[in-house]
């Protein structure tokens, strides 16, 4: 197809359209045409914007890797699960995985990370991001009540349930009321890519592009604006950790100090976005939709492995599990004699009047990012029988119970030592070297 013909399909692609079908039926029951028309047009827009064509210009190219990033994800749920890439098509694993589920590099691109941004600012776009979420979420929940919503309402929560979660989401947005805002939306999708781009675009991809179930059921959208906001603060956790450890390698304990205070302060709230959805949805709500998530696995996440490494290094015992998911295979690059997570930073830092406070601002990160593991583990302890596997193929809760007890300190407050492996074990050829805040997160 030739280039000025992609572009134009791609500009007077109807966005509105697409988000209006996907949340009335679920994207899982998609008009297969229409699916199949984006899967397609992704294909040739992904070989353009790898040629990186001369004649578009700047705003052309914003508008195209901007629909790249949504049309991606049609193109991976249009393919089974456990399809293997295409020969000759773009690389990555297909079918309803973690990444095109959640709609991962479109809130990614809301939040900044996949740009070359300072940790002040990703953190910023991501408490941003946070308030706005919750707020929609908030009126979501509060239109289903007074029975004006009008998709996503099958298998309602109960009125108890209801009541629950719109008293802790009022919580959580007095909370965030001083934090940064975002620009009203709009009450209905806009139909072309480019109105959603700047900073009016940013609102407009968290509200009509990330949240789209795959179903059509109520609890399933409580579900992914869940992760969606347990992204945005792990993401604000890791920029300001990855700050942090770079001040303690020059000798900036204030700022160091600093930056582990305000991930501290995201991580605490993890906990109760987190409790949000344990507190206010059933077991037999969550195994309803299950299903429809196929291999969406949260073991994905690569944003929550990547943390986990800038704290502690790789884990021996996960070599083999991120080096067996195409998505986080990236993560082992991270064993060489050269990087250094914040605990084997601590560990070379002798305990002064002048380090004293960056040790307990560790602590406190430390313990905020245990008390949201072990809710985690109780969650699928809770929501995961023993007979029932992992999404991602792991067995559930036992997989999480071997790590998360994994933390900079132990129960005295002293530094737990951990062994790591010392070398990086044969990956595929194909995993490159790629930045914490990446376009392929």
């Amino acid at each position: 197809m030739k280039t000025s013909t992609i572009v134009k399909t791609v500009l007077d692609f109807d966005v509105a359209e697409y988000v209006t079908a996907a949340r009335v039926a679920g994207r899982r029951h998609l008009d297969p045409a229409l699916r199949g028309r984006m899967a397609d047009l992704y294909v040739d827009l992904h070989a353009l914007l790898t040629g990186s064509p001369a004649t578009l210009d700047r705003r052309e190219l914003r508008v195209l890797r901007l629909a790249e990033l949504a049309l991606q994800s049609e193109w991976k749920l249009a393919a089974r699960t456990g399809e293997g890439v295409e020969p000759g098509g773009p690389e990555g694993p297909r079918g309803t995985r973690y990444q095109p589920y959640s709609n991962v590099r479109l809130l990614n691109h809301a939040l900044g990370t996949r740009r070359h941004a300072s940790d002040a600012v990703v953190e910023r776009h991501c408490r941003q991001a946070l308030k706005y979420l919750v707020d929609s979420w908030l009126g979501y929940e509060r239109r289903t009540v007074r029975g004006e919503e009008t998709w996503g309402q099958l298998d309602l929560p109960t009125p108890r349930e209801s009541e629950e979660r719109l008293s802790r989401l009022e919580a959580l947005r007095a909370a965030m009321r001083p934090w940064p805002a975002l620009l009203d939306p709009g009450p209905a999708p806009p139909p072309r890519w480019e109105d959603y781009l700047g900073e009016a675009g940013r609102a407009r991809i968290l509200e009509y592009l990330i949240n789209l179930p795959q179903s059509s059921k109520h609890e399933e959208n409580v579900f992914l604006r869940v992760i969606h906001l347990t992204e945005a603060a792990t993401s604000g956790i890791l920029a300001r950790t990855v700050a942090a450890n770079a001040w303690l390698e020059s000798g900036g304990y204030g700022a160091a100090v600093r930056c582990l205070a305000l991930a501290t302060e995201l991580a605490l709230l993890q906990i109760d976005i987190m409790l949000v959805l344990r507190r206010t949805m059933s077991v037999e709500s969550f195994l309803g939709f299950r299903k429809d998530t196929e291999n969406a696995s949260a073991i994905q996440m690569a944003s929550a492995q990547t943390l986990q490494i800038h704290l502690l290094g790789v884990h021996p015992r996960k070599v083999e599990a991120l080096g067996g998911i195409e998505e986080n295979a990236f993560l082992l690059l991270y064993l060489n004699r050269h990087f250094q997570p914040l605990r084997s930073l601590l560990q070379r830092l002798e305990e002064t009047d002048e380090t004293r406070p960056v040790f307990a601002a560790a602590r406190e990160l430390d313990e905020a990012l245990f008390r949201w593991r072990r809710l985690h583990l109780g969650l699928a302890h809770r929501y995961l029988p023993k007979d029932v596997m992992g999404s991602g193929g792991t067995v559930g809760a036992p997989y999480l119970s071997g790590f998360y007890h994994d933390r900079i300190f132990d129960a005295e407050g002293r530094l737990f030592p951990h062994p790591v492996p010392l070398a990086m074990p044969p990956i595929d050829e194909r995993v490159r070297a790629r930045s914490v805040f990446s376009p392929l997160n």
